[in-house]
C-alpha cells in the first residue's frame, strides 16, 4: 500500500477516473485519485480508491480502508457493478511489484476480496461471470488475453488464452455475456494518426466479426443491447453505428468527438466535443433524427444512468488540475 487514508490529511487535488451507476440509480461508485498533504510531515501523498457517490454526484466515503498506489501501467481504471447492485469489480495496485490485483467488493458489507493477482483488468461481462485480463505491458505490440470464469469456485482460467497481435492498451467492450470487442492497431497514416479495426471474439477465442476503421476506447464507444447497435470511434474521431446482425453501418457524428455514451435502447446519445471551438461542450443527440441539444460544459466522459434520464460526467476543474462529478437530467431532443 502506498498510503493510508487519514482524516486529518488535507486533500489538495482529485482526479475522477471512472464512474459507474448503481442499477437502481440510488447512487454511484467513483474511482478517484486524490493528492493530500500529510498532517504528520507535510509530504504529498497520492493514492487511489473506490468511493461511494450520491445520485447528485456528491463524493462520499472511500470503500477500501487504505488507498492504493497510483496505477501507472498505462491501462485505464475500470469499475463494474453487478445487475443486482450487490457486487463491484475493479483493480488496485497494492503490492511492491507495481502490477494491479483485481478485487471484488461486497457493496452491502463493504468487504473487499482480492480475486485475481498480478494482471491488468480489461473488462467484465455484464453478468460479471467472465473477467478479461492481460499480464502484458501496455506498450507490447502483441498482448496475451486471459479470461477468468468467476462462476467457478475457485475462480479459474477459461481456456484458451490467446495472444492477439496489435491489441492496444485499451479496455475490451463486452457486447453481451459471450462476446467482446477489442481494438487492433493496423498502421499509422500519413497524418501520423493511427488506424485501427475492431475484432469481436467469443469466450472461446473465436473471431466472429471484424470491423474496419473502428476503435472501441473507454468512454468513446458503447453498445446498445436492446437495439443491437455497436457505436465505434472512427479514424476522424467521429462516431459510426454498426448493427451487428445486419452489419449496416451509419455515420452518427462525423468528427471531433471526445467521449460518448448511449442509452440501452439506442435512441439517445450523449457526447462531449473535441472541437477547438466548443471543447468539452456536452450534447444530447436524438439518434432517430439527428437533432441535438446542448446540455453541459466542461463535460468529460458522460455516463448515462440505467434509465437514461440522467447523465453523470467527470467535470473539469481548475483547468484540468482537478475534477469532480456533475449530474444533470437529460431528455432525448425532439
Amino acid at each position: 500500500m502506498s498510503s493510508c487514508s487519514n482524516t486529518t490529511d488535507t486533500s489538495v487535488a482529485q482526479q475522477v477516473y471512472e464512474i459507474a451507476w448503481l442499477p437502481d440509480e440510488s447512487g454511484m461508485l467513483a474511482y478517484i485519485d486524490k493528492t493530500s498533504i500529510s498532517s504528520l510531515d507535510g509530504s504529498s501523498i497520492d493514492g487511489q480508491n473506490l468511493y461511494h457517490a450520491g445520485s447528485d454526484g456528491t463524493i462520499g466515503n472511500s470503500i477500501k480502508p487504505a488507498d492504493a498506489a497510483p496505477n501507472q501501467t498505462g491501462y485505464a481504471p475500470i469499475v463494474s457493478v453487478s445487475p443486482d447492485g450487490h457486487t463491484a469489480i475493479t483493480s488496485f495496485i497494492t503490492n511492491s511489484s507495481g502490477t494491479p490485483d483485481i478485487y471484488s467488493v461486497d457493496l452491502s458489507s463493504g468487504n473487499v476480496t482480492d480475486i485475481i493477482q498480478n494482471t491488468d483488468l480489461l473488462g467484465i461481462t455484464p453478468d460479471q461471470k467472465f473477467v478479461e485480463t492481460t499480464p502484458s505491458a501496455a506498450n507490447n505490440t502483441a498482448k496475451l488475453l486471459v479470461l477468468y470464469d468467476r462462476s467457478a469456485n475457485p475462480i479459474r482460467l477459461h481456456l484458451p488464452e490467446q495472444t492477439v497481435a496489435g491489441a492496444v492498451s485499451n479496455r475490451v467492450l463486452w457486447i453481451d455475456d459471450a462476446h467482446f470487442a477489442a481494438t487492433i492497431y493496423d498502421s499509422t497514416g500519413a497524418d501520423q494518426t493511427p488506424w485501427y479495426h475492431v475484432t469481436i471474439f467469443d469466450t472461446d477465442g473465436t473471431v466472429t466479426q471484424s470491423i474496419p476503421n473502428a476503435d472501441v476506447p473507454l468512454h468513446a464507444s458503447a453498445y446498445a443491447a436492446k437495439s443491437g447497435d455497436l457505436f465505434i470511434r472512427t479514424h476522424a474521431n467521429g462516431i459510426d453505428k454498426i448493427h451487428l446482425t445486419t452489419s449496416a453501418r451509419t455515420s452518427v457524428l462525423p468528427d471531433s468527438v471526445e467521449s460518448i455514451d448511449v442509452s440501452g435502447d439506442g435512441t439517445l446519445l450523449v457526447y462531449s466535443s473535441g472541437a477547438s471551438t466548443d471543447f468539452y461542450m456536452g450534447y444530447a443527440v436524438n439518434l432517430a433524427n439527428g437533432d441535438k441539444a446542448t446540455i453541459a460544459s466542461s463535460m468529460i466522459a458522460p455516463i448515462l444512468s440505467p434509465n437514461a434520464d440522467r447523465v453523470a460526467f467527470i467535470h473539469q476543474l481548475s483547468g484540468g488540475a482537478s475534477s469532480d462529478i456533475q449530474v444533470i437530467t437529460v431528455q432525448t431532443p425532439p
